[in-house]
C-alpha cells in the first residue's frame, strides 16, 4: 500500500477562521492583524521530569 503525502490544511485566520494566503498581513474578512505571533501555548505535564526516581520504601517486614 503506498503513502500519499498529505496536503497541510490551508491557513485561516484565528479570528474569525476564513482562509487567508500565506503573505497576507490581515484578514480580507474581519481584518484580524496577522503579523502578530500568537503567544505558544502553556505546557501542563503529566509527570514531573527530575531524573532520577526516588528510592523505593524497604519493606521491613514488621507486623507479619
Amino acid at each position: 500500500m503506498s503513502q500519499k503525502p498529505q496536503q497541510a490544511a490551508p491557513a485561516t485566520c484565528p479570528s474569525c477562521a476564513e482562509p487567508v494566503e500565506p503573505g497576507d498581513l490581515f484578514c480580507g474578512a474581519c481584518g484580524h492583524d496577522l503579523s502578530v505571533v500568537p503567544a505558544p501555548p502553556q505546557d501542563h505535564p503529566t509527570l514531573t521530569m527530575t531524573g532520577s526516581p526516588e528510592p523505593a520504601t524497604p519493606v521491613t517486614g514488621e507486623g507479619v
